[in-house]
């Protein structure tokens, strides 16, 4: 059926994104303020590996627990994004759905688990997310940006992997050995996050290299991707 409508694109329809994108912006940013004060308080009097080993009070004090649940409910809303490539005949490449209906499970699953990583994973998330809906708001107005911009938000991303997958690493280390007490972390999600995680990493990873070098050197073309 979709293949007989035309694509859905206009002012209206520009209009619409960019709203749709600046309230997630405006949704992420205020998560973050949040959230990311009592990620400097762990780090500060658990440290930084505390600071993912322990929950303290994450879970259960009102102001972090209503926004860290805010969160995990916002990435039902967020698979709208892939609605959008379709209904506007944008390509949907493997990478985006990926992520989305990945990063939408595994939030649905590990939320109930209390995992004190979350912390980390939460404030990362919520910053570059911040970032990046904001400036699809802006171009989905047509507003031209400097071509770093673009680069710059796949290198936060990819900085937010590399974070994520160091954290999982030493989390499959000290469950694997003992070494951290107590350190509140279980198997039946860490090993699928770890696995996730990586895969996030390699598949932006690619999407740079694909987008900003390899498209430097003649003879090789690349799609530049919404």
């Amino acid at each position: 059926m979709m293949k007989s409508m035309p694509a859905l694109d206009g002012k209206v329809m520009d209009l619409t994104l960019a709203i749709w994108n600046f309230a997630f912006s405006l949704f992420s940013g205020f998560a973050a303020y949040r959230l990311i004060p009592e990620l400097f308080w762990a780090f500060k009097h658990m440290g930084f590996v505390g600071s993912y080993c322990y929950n303290a009070t994450y879970y259960t004090d009102p102001l972090t627990g209503y926004w860290g649940w805010m969160f995990v409910m916002s990435k039902a809303p967020e698979l709208g994004d892939t609605l959008f490539l379709i209904i506007r005949k944008r390509p949907v490449i493997f990478m985006h759905w990926y992520h989305h209906a990945l990063t939408f499970l595994y939030a649905q699953i590990t939320y109930a688990e209390t995992q004190a990583w979350c912390r980390w994973s939460l404030a990362l998330n919520l910053t570059v997310h911040t970032i990046m809906y904001f400036y699809f708001g802006i171009r989905a107005l047509h507003i031209q940006t400097p071509k770093p911009v673009a680069k710059f938000i796949t290198t936060i991303q990819i900085v937010q992997f590399v974070i994520s997958c160091y954290i999982f690493g030493h989390l499959v280390l000290i469950k694997s050995t003992n070494s951290v007490p107590d350190c509140s972390v279980s198997w039946n999600v860490l090993m699928i996050g770890a696995l996730m995680y990586i895969s996030y990493l390699y598949l932006f990873a690619q999407f740079f290299y694909n987008a900003y070098i390899a498209k430097r050197h003649p003879g090789k073309t690349t799609k530049k991707v919404e």
